[in-house]
């Protein structure tokens, strides 16, 4: 069941995030202000701006304005365009300890998740012309269709039964959702885990846990073992805002290739510099290969990423380094002379941060610095001919023992 939260309200999310190449950052008016640019008077000066201050981005209330033309086709199609303004949105309440953790992200970056779960669209449209119309009994229809997701759930396949679990909702009548903090099993003095109950106006309920717990000391916001919040492959920093993948991310079993940046640059959601550099070590092909700059519209990071394959492999796939492969990384991100975050150290294979902010920043603006401990002086100095070999010259290092400290 600990999916379930992914597929009632967060597929929703994503489905309006990828509509618009503008998202949930908040413009920073105390920092990049328009009314400055009117003292700007050539390309340069402009560049020269943006470089120092960050460029502004859409806050929450912009995105969902924006979502007006995708949002009239909706409500049509669901017989809804009559309804008042709060009935074309889910009755999705969060309890107090949630809507502060809330406010607090909202307050400090303009990414306003309690105003996004409260704007998931209304879709009860369909539900009840069935009911009312056809006369069809949803709740028989229901029960039809969580037996198979059930029978489903049994035989392991789980997207089948988040499939059914989907269809099975969306042909009921939801009356309202509630999304609140209880006490974590597994530390309930100093844990809090969520918990999403789904009422429909049958009076049938579901409640769920889909792997999301808070460390109400530390702020720390993780999921069950290492897959990560909701099974996501990430966790969070809420305190330093900071997004960081586990180790056990579902993203690891999928290696790294050549195809995957070009995928992510086709879009509008990722703007980054990356450098593959290539060594061979303890009869393998490596590939180290890091990262800078802006993700998903809304945060500022850096990656360090290592891989390796059999000698003579060809084309451009890479497997992620295993358990014993992984080795001690610090990562830091800079903008100018600032700080944008500080992570590790931490024994990994995919060591990163993502910092939820304001402003993004170009790439190029933007300087990342990571520590790596090596496992001998073979791969070190391996592995420092290659950064040598690169070519571009903006990659520098120092070595201090079997650690590389290196800037990019």
């Amino acid at each position: 069941m600990f999916q379930k939260l992914v597929s009632i309200l967060m597929i929703p999310i994503l489905f309006m995030y990828t509509l618009m190449p503008a998202a949930f950052g908040a413009r920073n008016d105390k920092v990049f202000q328009w009314s400055d640019l009117k003292n700007l008077h050539s390309l340069s000066d402009y560049i020269n701006y943006v470089q120092e201050r960050g460029a502004p981005s859409f806050d929450t209330d912009t995105f969902l304005r924006r979502l007006a033309p995708a949002d009239i086709v909706r409500k049509i199609l669901h017989g809804q365009v009559l309804d008042r303004e709060e009935e074309a949105y889910l009755d999705v309440k969060l309890d107090e300890t949630l809507s502060e953790f809330c406010t607090y992200v909202a307050e400090n970056t303009g990414f306003d998740l309690e105003r996004l779960l409260t704007h998931v669209p209304n879709l009860n449209g369909p539900a009840e012309f069935g009911a009312e119309v056809l006369g069809v009994n949803t709740t028989e229809l229901r029960g039809r269709i969580y037996a198979l997701r059930d029978e489903a759930a049994r035989e392991g396949d789980w997207f089948k039964e988040n499939l059914l679990f989907l269809i099975g909702a969306y042909l009921s009548v939801i009356e309202k959702v509630e999304i609140n903090a209880v006490p974590s099993k597994r530390d309930p003095e100093h844990e809090v885990m969520v918990q999403v109950t789904v009422t429909y106006y049958d009076g049938y309920r579901h409640v769920m846990y889909p792997g999301l717990y808070i460390n109400t000391e530390t702020g720390e916001a993780t999921g069950d073992g290492e897959g990560g919040m909701i099974g996501l492959g990430f966790n969070c920093q809420i305190p330093e805002l900071v997004v960081y993948a586990t180790i056990g991310a579902w993203q690891r079993h999928l290696g790294f290739m050549l195809l995957y940046d070009i995928l992510a640059n086709s879009t509008p959601l990722f703007n980054y510099q990356t450098r593959r550099l290539k060594f061979n070590y303890n009869n393998k092909e490596w590939m180290i290969q890091i990262w800078k700059g802006n993700y998903a519209l809304i945060t500022n990071g850096a990656e360090v990423g290592i891989y390796n394959r059999a000698p003579g492999s060809k084309g451009t796939y890479y497997e992620c380094a295993s358990d014993d492969e992984m080795m001690n990384i610090t990562l830091q991100l800079y903008h100018k002379d600032d700080q944008i975050f500080s992570i590790g150290p931490m024994r990994h294979w995919w060591a990163n941060g993502f910092k939820i902010t304001k402003n993004i920043y170009q790439p190029k603006d933007l300087t990342m610095k990571f520590e790596m401990e090596m496992p001998d002086e073979e791969m070190l100095h391996a592995f420092a001919a290659a950064i040598d070999a690169e070519g571009t010259g903006d990659i520098t290092y120092v070595i201090d023992g079997l650690t590389i400290y290196v800037t990019f």
